[in-house]
Formats: C-alpha cells, structure tokens, sequence
C-alpha cells in the first residue's frame, strides 16, 4: 500500500516498471518478475513454501520493512536452525514448527528497506537506482546523525532509554523529533558499538532486562550474541 501512497510518483516509475504481480490491487497476478518486493516474515510451512518460489521467480528480491529485514516484533520467539529451513530447496518442508524469521534465513536477499513503517524516501531510491543500473546502499550511520541534522534534543541525556547511537538511521529521526525514544526498528548498522551503549544504559541504571528485552523488540536476530553476551554479564 505504501506504493500506492507515492501517488504522483508512482505514476513517474511506473515510465519505466510494471506490476505484474499486486494480489493486493490485481485480479490477475504474473510470475516471474524482475523486481520481488517482499513484506512480512512467514510463520508456516506455506509462507516459506510461497517465499522460496518468489526467490525463484524473481531477479531481484527486496525485503520490505523490519518484519522481512531483521524479523521485526515477531522474531522474538526464534528456535527454527537455518538448515532445516534451507531444506525445503531440495524437498518437501519438514513437519517442524515455524518461528519468525528475517528473510534472509531462508533466501537470499538483494537489497532492504528497514524500518516499521520504511522509508517511501528510500523506495524511491531504491527503485531509480535499480532502473538506471546503480548499486543501492544500505545506511551506515546512526540515527544519532540524523537528530543532530535535525538539531533534536538527545533523549539519553533526559534519562529515556533510546537505541539511536546504534540503529541505522534512514528514518530522518522521526521519532526522536517527536519526543520519543528510537525502538531500533531499522535494526543496527554494521559498524554499532553495541556492547559500548549497553553499558552506557546499564550505567543510567537500566536493568538488564530492560534493555534486553529494547534490543529484542525489532532485531533479536541481529542482536541475540550479544544478549547472551549480557545475561553472562
């Protein structure tokens, strides 16, 4: 829906790509397509099914907001091992419960869009650099960046707990521009010193629960190593 939501814009992309494939808007679907954009995580057998044939089908694979980039909100309960989801490439499923996972468990993935909602800014982008043959970058900054363009208050130094030093930004700090604290929904960026900020929260005396339990919200995924890491602490 948030391509419909680009309103004049999508009429400019749509010069150069067209749905095939929109279940949402389109009585008839067509597969294969050069440009798979995925939302969501599956959590059955015939979500990962669905997901492998998309792969298949697709050029190009984009994981579409935090649920399909770093397992979002329902990751948090993950106990599925990555080879018994790689299986179902040779096979038929395995009878196993399914946890929420990103999408890269299961396929690979070209490029993403973080974020809870992401960024109509960067699917823009994202697609002009797909249609005139350019390499879309993730960010590599943190959101801190971002409020410090925007001139924003920081909210560590007014006691909340907020993960902005060590979550991608991409967003133009919406969050924190409004008074509230980042929830890391764009997950981390590569070069985060998360050890580093757990301490500087745990030294404003947060608990450890607390901030395991901010870490795990969005990415547990990207952040269960150094959670482990905490509880040992």
């Amino acid at each position: 829906m948030e391509f419909l939501n680009l309103e004049a814009q999508i009429l400019d992309l749509l010069k150069y790509l067209g749905i095939k494939n929109f279940r949402l808007a389109k009585e008839i679907n067509e597969m294969p397509v050069d440009i798979a954009f995925v939302e969501g995580t599956p959590t059955n057998r015939e979500e990962i099914i669905k997901l492998l044939k998309i792969r298949k089908g697709s050029h190009i694979l984009v994981a579409l907001g935090s649920c399909a980039s770093t397992g979002g909100v329902p990751a948090l309960v993950n106990t599925l091992r990555k080879r018994e989801a790689m299986d179902v490439y040779d096979g038929e499923p395995p009878e196993i419960p399914i946890d929420p996972k990103p999408l890269d468990y299961y396929v690979d993935v070209d490029y993403r869009l973080y974020g809870c909602p992401f960024s109509k800014d960067e699917l823009i982008e994202l697609i002009t650099d797909i249609i005139i043959g350019k390499n879309y970058r993730d960010k590599e900054y943190s959101v801190c960046v971002e409020c410090s363009l925007r001139e924003n208050g920081c909210l560590l130094e007014q006691g909340l707990l907020c993960l902005g030093p060590i979550t991608r930004g991409g967003c133009n700090a919406l969050c924190t521009a409004n008074g509230k604290p980042c929830l890391g929904c764009r997950g981390p960026y590569e070069d985060a010193n998360i050890k580093a900020h757990i301490k500087v929260l745990l030294d404003m005396g947060f608990s450890k629960e607390e901030v395991m339990e901010a870490l795990s919200l969005f990415s547990y995924e990207k952040f269960k190593e150094v959670i482990a890491w905490l509880k040992e602490e």
